[in-house]
């Protein structure tokens, strides 16, 4: 038996009921949808919550949305229907043991564990998986499987230290007997997890090894997967990698017409169209903001992506006026000589900036820098030149 994570490209209801609270919640302070869609997603918050009578939730979420119009009788409602599901959850599982075997036994607790995970409290919930884990004859990809369900409880309560620990049993999971396919899906959950701690290189190294092989429907969307792996990437890959694993990649342009300002935050930034760049990234905010998993970090990476896109531009020039620079990036000279002395002082941009003259000087160590990758481009053309002359010679 394996774990049901649905036939068909379902989202689970428990992570798309918490990513509606979150993007809702964000809007009362930060207006970032529209009304159409602030009034589209508080009716399926709504809808979620009633269908799946998810008790413990609603509870915590009418306290920060009280446009969800949840009332005593509909509260009344779905304990009740809770309490019924439950007593035939538990009968089920009484006459599995009682009239079956050990595979039924174990449908009849996934069930139940299932079912306490969007309607009961997290502790419940871990305690019902725990049982299910326990049995004796469960194999190592039900054990897998069961693992990757837990990783999704500790999303939906946004538990870190239960994550990581689910994380750890996978691996040791894993290296007991996960087939090809439980590995993939596992990259996916460490992708985001890694996202969700700021370990943008982790997430984007286990994003882009599945790309290819995507099937995690249940944590998001792939047009959603394909944007977390374009803005873990931006910021972790060097350029020529960024070009041949993201730009060139077939896959990536699919999603483009999914996502307002995606193409052009991809492709700007690689063809030196910093002002585009700077228009994409504002384009992009709003999506980045209204993510549950990366709101977090939203001033963290824009911060990295004007580092990165200065720090470029840089590598170019040995000196530049600060008004051609400023108006390369379609922003102020105040503004500029503002940011970049702020990012000089700190060390993440390698410059200086002669205020007198107007004239921003990239430093011996960019300059060297730029060298250097110089140096490794030209390496690796030769290299590829090598090999593809051995092959021909037939050594």
């Amino acid at each position: 038996m394996e774990i049901d994570f649905g036939e068909e490209a379902i989202l689970d209801k428990g992570l798309e009921a918490a990513q509606l609270k979150f993007s809702l919640v964000y809007n009362k302070s930060n207006p970032v949808l529209s009304k159409e869609d602030q009034k589209t997603s508080l009716a399926r918050l709504r809808e979620i919550i009633l269908s799946e009578n998810m008790v413990t939730f609603a509870e915590i979420a009418v306290e920060v949305l009280p446009d969800l119009k949840l009332s005593p009788e509909d509260f009344n409602t779905m304990k009740k229907k809770n309490k019924e599901k439950s007593k035939k959850l538990e009968d089920n599982h009484k006459d599995a043991e009682e009239n079956h075997g050990e595979i039924e036994i174990m449908e009849a607790l996934v069930e139940i564990a299932n079912f306490h995970y969007l309607t009961d409290t997290k502790e419940v919930a871990m305690e019902k998986f725990k049982t299910v884990s326990e049995m004796k004859l469960i194999s190592t990809g039900q054990l897998i499987d069961l693992t990757l369900k837990k990783i999704i409880l500790g999303f939906f309560w946004s538990d870190f230290d239960f994550i990581q620990l689910c994380l750890e049993e996978g691996e040791k999971l894993m290296e007991k007997g996960g087939d090809w396919e439980r590995r993939n899906r596992l990259k996916v959950y460490r992708g985001i997890f890694a996202m969700m701690s700021r370990d943008f290189k982790t997430a984007s190294e286990n994003f882009l090894s599945a790309v290819a092989t995507f099937t995690c429907t249940e944590l998001c969307s792939y047009s959603t997967f394909i944007f977390y792996t374009i803005v873990t990437s931006i910021v972790h890959l060097e350029r020529v990698s960024f070009k041949k694993q993201i730009i060139d990649s077939s896959q990536v342009r699919t999603v483009y017409g999914e996502i307002d300002s995606l193409a052009e935050f991809v492709n700007a930034l690689y063809e030196t169209r910093y002002r585009d760049f700077f228009i994409a990234m504002i384009g992009l905010h709003p999506k980045i903001v209204g993510d549950r998993y990366l709101s977090e970090h939203a001033d963290w990476l824009v911060r990295e992506l004007r580092i990165l896109s200065y720090s470029q531009f840089l590598e170019s020039y040995k000196s530049v006026t600060l008004e051609m620079m400023a108006y390369e990036f379609g922003v102020s000279d105040d503004f500029l000589d503002k940011e970049l002395s702020r990012f000089i002082a700190s060390g993440n941009v390698q410059a200086k900036i002669d205020k007198a003259g107007g004239v921003i000087e990239a430093s011996k160590l960019l300059n060297s820098h730029m060298q250097y990758q110089e140096v490794i481009k030209q390496g690796d053309l030769l290299l590829n030149k090598v090999q593809y002359l051995s092959r021909l010679l037939g050594v």
